[in-house]
């Protein structure tokens, strides 16, 4: 592998420097991956092509920032690679050296030019991706080129929403310290914190409730924190969100308090958090605009050890001021939530961006 006598002499023979395999492998591709620079040099010198795509949509470059090859990459520059090409779903190569900490290969080609603000097709920047994978280098370096901190995917997550979703508490102090808004809201209105309540992320928590973040930010449809916590069963966030003064009676849209969700996921551990630490006293009997309080849906959806523990604070009836509840069917509830993916690596060279958001 990576003999420049034998790979003259098939040139000189008349082999083709852009010859392919049925994925659209180069020998270009090959020697970029493999980290073989002088072979690299004479192939471009026999005229390969520097911006062919593998079947992946990898160019040569890309595979440089991939597997850190550095003096592939500045050759590959040198000899005029764009230094933001794109491959597909608008990956550049230097979202490919974040994704791989590949961070000699990001200074290089930041220095070289590349966009900290490009966007892969789900709207991701190369900040995005340091704060997916914690890579605390790679994210200070780009900050240093003026990485956007508040920088939006296309359903509107910015860099604090990953790190918070991770739960990288070092990731986020650094985000916030370089102007992160920790209030930020997504196109569905999920905050930094509605995702360290969907993780159970209470370290991120505190690192946002030190920096001022609101406990109770709204999502369109309602949902605080705290509902998000109670829907998903995380205790941990529950009982700091309560500890840090949560309203354990706030309404959603549909009416649902965050015990009416925990209810309707047969969460018995955060219903018991709540007889715990529960501060208003008829929360346990709110009625919803159908009907129904904790206790009935529970019931409804078979969830004995909810049904048993919540009877021991909570009435089996209840009757509003005009109207005796009757019986109907229960449509659950489901609060907004981030469920994308960013990259798969389960394909050879796959580092695409999964989704459009």
């Amino acid at each position: 592998l990576g003999n420049t006598d034998i790979v003259v002499l098939l040139l000189q023979a008349g082999a083709s420097p852009n010859a392919c395999t049925q994925d659209l492998y180069t020998p270009l591709h090959v020697a970029a991956k493999e980290g073989q620079e002088e072979v690299a040099a004479i192939l471009l010198d026999h005229g390969a092509h520097k911006t062919l795509q593998t079947k992946k949509g990898f160019a040569p470059i890309h595979l440089a920032a991939k597997y850190g090859n550095l003096k592939v990459a500045r050759l590959l520059l040198e000899r005029g690679t764009p230094v933001d090409i794109e491959g597909r779903n608008q990956v550049t190569p230097l979202h490919v050296a974040a994704h791989y900490n590949n961070e000699n290969v990001a200074l290089l080609l930041l220095e070289n030019g590349a966009s900290v603000q490009a966007t892969a097709k789900n709207g991701y920047t190369p900040l995005h991706i340091a704060a997916k994978k914690n890579e605390m280098d790679i994210a200070s370096t780009v900050l240093h080129y003026k990485g956007d901190t508040n920088a939006e995917s296309k359903a509107g997550f910015t860099p604090l929403h990953i790190a918070a979703q991770e739960g990288h508490r070092e990731m986020a102090a650094l985000l916030i310290e370089n102007g992160a808004k920790v209030n930020a809201k997504a196109k569905n209105g999920l905050t930094p914190m509605h995702l360290c309540a969907q993780e159970d992320r209470v370290n991120v928590a505190e690192e946002l409730v030190r920096e001022n973040a609101a406990i109770d930010p709204r999502t369109n449809a309602g949902y605080t924190p705290l509902h998000v916590a109670c829907h998903f069963g995380q205790l941990k966030m529950v009982r700091f969100l309560i500890e840090h003064g949560a309203p354990v009676s706030a309404t959603t849209l549909a009416s649902y308090t965050p015990l009416h969700q925990a209810a309707q996921q047969g969460h018995n551990n955060v219903k018991r958090a709540f007889s715990i630490a529960y501060t208003i006293k008829h929360l346990k009997n709110v009625v919803l605009q159908t009907g129904q309080t904790p206790l009935s849906i529970a019931e409804r959806l078979g969830y004995v050890s909810v049904v048993e523990a919540l009877k021991t604070v909570t009435e089996t009836t209840v009757i509003t001021e005009t109207t005796t509840v009757t019986e109907e069917r229960f449509r659950p509830q489901n609060p907004e939530a981030m469920n994308e993916t960013m990259f798969s690596d389960s394909e050879d060279e796959g580092i695409l961006f999964e989704g459009d958001e």
